[in-house]
């Protein structure tokens, strides 16, 4: 949480582990760990269920879900693609929330396998039960799998649904494709065919420093740089992923500097935009609620034909 500050996050939202073996333990110890930043940062957490949910083999998984929701969690989540049904475990999701009043966080298709589609699924059961509150969906990978015309529909249906999608570039560039050494895919979900179709797309790290992703230094910068150069995306249009486009996608209002957005931003040592994001310099002064919380200091110096 000190890096995410330090490098210019003013909200993030994170996902913790939640079993019949472990319990809600890591939601208790994150609302813990988040209290210590009250007033810096927004932390929303998600309780990442584990699989199977559904069926009597997963009745201890989700009671634990419900010690989840007791123990302060914001959002429901679950990984629909590696249950036995993952149909079972989006409604189960959904009527948890629904009941809960809290949100939806889901891992969606976080594979290659082009048959696996459970997006559309999730955009169907949130259309069919009418569901109202937050609702996204993180990685997508086999929605970049599919024909342009498949991507276009499920898209479509997507934003008609009103779901946010995370595209997760650390994880989804380390863990995809490494057994296909020929035309290796870059395993991103359709981010194009998505704002096409007029959906909310957003750009986070999923993963940093872990199994799932041996590097990333907690910098929305770093996401950003990665959707320019594995995602295809603008500079601009990058940064707006992770910027605006995930505060929304959390349920938080934007910031463009206008007469009653909120005082959350970042100054930093940067000509650009573009700049920012290649450099990623650290001289950085970040506001929360117009309120300096963190400052650093980068200084360089280049020592030309002389010793130093």
């Amino acid at each position: 949480m000190d890096l995410l500050v330090s490098h210019g996050t003013t909200a993030v939202r994170t996902h913790a582990n939640v079993s019949e073996v472990i319990g809600a333990r890591s939601v208790v110890a994150l609302r813990e760990a988040a209290a210590r930043f009250e007033g810096v940062l927004d932390v929303q957490i998600v309780a990442l269920t584990s699989v199977p949910m559904t069926g009597a083999q997963g009745a201890g998984n989700r009671k634990a879900l419900d010690d989840a929701v007791e123990a302060g969690a914001h959002l429901i989540g679950g990984c629909p693609s590696l249950d036995p049904d993952g149909a079972g475990l989006i409604s189960h999701a959904i009527a948890v929330a629904s009941d809960a009043g809290l949100g939806v966080d889901l891992h969606v298709d976080e594979t290659l396998d082009p048959s696996m589609l459970m997006l559309r699924e999730l955009a169907r059961q949130v259309m069919s039960t009418g569901f109202g509150g937050l609702v996204a969906a993180g990685h997508c990978v086999t929605l970049g799998m599919q024909s342009a015309e498949v991507q276009a529909a499920v898209s479509a249906e997507v934003a008609e649904a009103g779901i946010a999608v995370f595209a997760l570039p650390q994880t989804n560039l380390f863990l995809q494709g490494r057994d296909d050494p020929t035309a290796t895919p870059r395993g991103i979900t359709a981010v194009s065919a998505l704002q096409d179709a007029g959906a909310l797309v957003a750009a986070g790290a999923d993963n940093v420093q872990d199994p799932f992703n041996l590097v990333g230094r907690s910098d929305a910068l770093e996401t950003a740089g990665l959707m320019v150069m594995a995602g295809h995306q603008s500079p601009e249009r990058s940064f707006e992923m992770v910027s605006n486009n995930a505060r929304i996608a959390m349920g938080l209002a934007p910031v463009n500097f206008e007469v009653g957005d909120p005082a959350d931003f970042l100054a930093i040592d940067a000509p650009s935009v573009r700049g920012a994001i290649a450099d990623a310099p650290m001289s950085r002064v970040v506001y929360r609620s117009g309120r300096v919380v963190a400052r650093s200091e980068q200084t360089s110096t280049v020592y030309r034909g002389v010793e130093a």
